[in-house]
Order: C-alpha cells, then structure tokens, then sequence
C-alpha cells in the first residue's frame, strides 16, 4: 500500500533584527501612554494595548516595517499600530488580530522595544484535530517578528522584573486583491505565510 502525504496547514513568520531605532525614547514615551488603554475590559486582549504616539522615534520605527511590508507587497496597507506593555505576573491571552470587518489577507508584526529576561515569550498555537501545537519564538530588543493576522498567538507570563514594551500593528491586502489571489488570478508572498 503507498501513502501519500500532504500538508494540511503550514504557517510561515520571519523575524528582522532591525536596527537604529532609539529604543529607550519609545519606551519612555509608550509608558507615558500607558493608562490611555485601547479597552477597558481585562478579559480583552487590548487591555494591555495603548495609542502608540506619533513621534520622531516611533516614526523611525514605522518607517522601517512598512519597508519591510513593501518588500513582501506593495499593495500591503497599514491598519492601527499600537503599544502593548506587560507588567510582571501578566500574560497576554489567545487572540488573532484578523479585523473582522477587514477582509483582506493580512500580515501581523510586534516589535520588542524592551524584553527583561523571563517577560514571556510570542508562542503561536496551531489546532490539529485534538492535538494543539504550540511553537514559541523567545523576544528580543530590537527583534521584529512577521506572521499571519489569522495566527492564534498569546504571551507568555512575564516572570521578570520591569515593564516589557512591544509595538504591534497590522497590514492587509485590499479586498479585491485577496480575491483575486485566492483565486490564483495574481499572486502575493502575503500568500506564502500561510498556505
């Protein structure tokens, strides 16, 4: 009897050590932000998150990701970016950030201004049958991270000292060339991060 193999779902990240980004002023200015929560329900994943301030630094910061998203594909636009900072003992519970009443097919990306040492790792979840998979990524400062807006992901516990600060945000593809390369009329490495 011959068996064939075939891959049910595969999901692709990329990470980039950026570099020239002044990552003790954004932590300073995303911790002065830190009460101007994006939600106030701490059952929700954007309790951690505020505004991300619109500043020279951030900007740099910005600037070098939408680089990056262009070198993937040009037709990438951004949606919000935002801060997140954990304090110790907290995590960040299972989420996507697929925008419901966005369509397109998207790209995520946090980016670790600070990571004290046990402040938690990016950990990806994976749903096979029964069989959960869980695939961990350890931060960085400096360290950008690239996965699919559908990728269910959480944080580990922080269970080190001091606040650990990341930038997150997203990007999508508009929604007629979502269909289109669904329908193999074109074509996107967007495509090519979860297959």
């Amino acid at each position: 009897m011959s068996v064939n193999l075939s891959t049910i779902a595969t999901a692709r990240y990329a990470i980039h050590q950026l570099t020239g980004i002044d990552n003790h002023a954004i932590i300073e200015q995303v911790l002065a932000e830190k009460d101007n929560r994006r939600g106030d329900d701490p059952a929700d994943s954007n309790y951690e998150d505020s505004p991300l301030p619109d500043t020279p630094e951030v900007r740099a910061l910005t600037v070098q990701v939408a680089d990056i998203m262009r070198e993937i594909d040009s037709r990438l636009a951004p949606s919000p970016f935002w801060s997140h900072i954990l304090n110790p003992g907290e995590s960040t519970m299972f989420h996507t950030h697929n925008v419901g009443s966005y369509p397109g097919m998207g790209l995520s990306w946090v980016y670790y201004a600070s990571f004290p040492k046990r402040s938690g790792n990016l950990v990806f979840i994976c749903q096979l049958n029964e069989e959960r998979i869980f695939h961990r990524v350890e931060p960085a400062v400096g360290r950008l991270v690239i996965f699919p807006a559908s990728m269910p992901h959480m944080t580990e516990r922080h269970a080190g000292e001091g606040e650990r600060v990341s930038i997150s945000g997203n990007y999508f593809l508009p929604f007629d060339v979502t269909l289109a390369v669904l329908a193999g009329k074109a074509t996107s490495k967007v495509r090519e991060f979860a297959r």
